[in-house]
């Protein structure tokens, strides 16, 4: 073959291939048509809408029904579930109910006849404070549907101790004064032990207990404390205390050497304070106290015989306010 027939049929396939390659990229930088984007945006619009359908299948926004099933009757139970509770601040007694509940529809709420807490504890639970002027209740409740009414109550009483409130009250003598074994009176204060003139005194006061007539005694106690004291009296004994009787008349020397009818309550001869208190010293104020007739005492040492330091008195010495009666009583 020819050199320049070659040559021809070579630029020939030369350009038969940058054609073909010219038309295959101008295919890769088009526009997309029209209907290419509709095509698109319905594609979109589908999934779009799929996805509203789904969020409103599965909501729960559906109102609940009043009744599901076969409508019940209601019914109330009534039950403690604390109590009895002691309030000192208040002084009451309360308990705490609760009202156990069925029905469909199902109560929510019950009507108390009495509920102190102002329903603190829900609608279905109430409180009652019991005091000692009222201390019974009977606590009714009922409930109510659309299916009907029901009713339950509960007895509740007073069981936080003692109904009646102890009380107590304080006595000074009413009549104090120190005799000597000489007929010698000194008023004003209770003295035992030996004189400046070594002469053995001892002491008598009693008690305006008239206050006590309408009570009902529970319990008494006397006391003596905080003497005056002078010398050592360790030579002289026990002290001793007595139940006597020297009244009416007031208080004379005679009274040196009264019989008393009981005691003697006894104590070391440095003791203080004096304080007892026994049946005798409550009952002897349940029988006096009417009559009235004041509650006395004699008040000396164990033995009378003189000794210790000549021309000093040796002893102890009280006044009114160091002597007490205490009764403790309801009424």
């Amino acid at each position: 073959m020819k050199k320049s027939t070659l040559f021809i049929i070579l630029i020939i396939t030369i350009a038969v291939l940058t054609f073909t390659t010219a038309q295959i990229c101008n295919q890769c930088g088009i526009t997309p048509t029209q209907d290419t984007k509709e095509d698109v945006a319905d594609d979109t619009d589908t999934d779009k809408t799929s996805s509203k359908t789904t969020a409103k299948e599965t909501s729960t926004d559906t109102p609940p029904t009043t009744i599901t099933g076969d409508p019940e009757a209601p019914t109330i139970e009534l039950n403690v579930y604390m109590g009895p509770e002691y309030n000192a601040a208040d002084d009451v007694c309360f308990y705490r109910i609760e009202a156990i509940v069925t029905g469909n529809p199902m109560p929510t709420e019950a009507d108390f006849s009495k509920d102190d807490s102002n329903k603190a504890w829900g609608l279905l639970r109430a409180q009652v404070n019991l005091t000692r002027a009222e201390p019974d209740y009977t606590l009714t409740a009922s409930v109510t549907t659309s299916s009907g009414t029901d009713e339950d109550s509960i007895d509740l009483s007073w069981d936080c101790g003692p109904l009646i409130t102890e009380q107590s009250e304080d006595f000074h003598p009413t009549d104090i004064a120190a005799v000597n074994d000489t007929g010698g009176v000194s008023p004003g204060s209770v003295e035992i032990g030996d004189t400046f003139f070594d002469v053995d005194i001892r002491g008598l006061f009693a008690f305006d207990i008239s206050s006590m007539a309408d009570k009902d005694v529970v319990s008494a106690s006397r006391k003596l404390e905080n003497p005056t004291i002078d010398g050592v009296c360790d030579f002289k004994g026990d002290i001793w205390i007595w139940y006597y009787d020297f009244l009416p008349g007031g208080i004379t020397g005679a009274d040196y050497s009264g019989i008393p009818y009981a005691g003697p309550i006894s104590f070391s001869w440095d003791a203080d304070p004096l304080e007892f208190s026994s049946d005798l010293l409550k009952n002897t104020i349940i029988d006096r106290a009417p009559i009235p007739r004041k509650l006395q005492f004699g008040i000396t040492y164990e033995n009378p015989a003189i000794g210790g330091d000549m021309g000093v008195p040796e002893g102890r010495k009280y006044g009114e306010d160091d002597i007490t009666l205490t009764v403790t009583y309801t009424e």
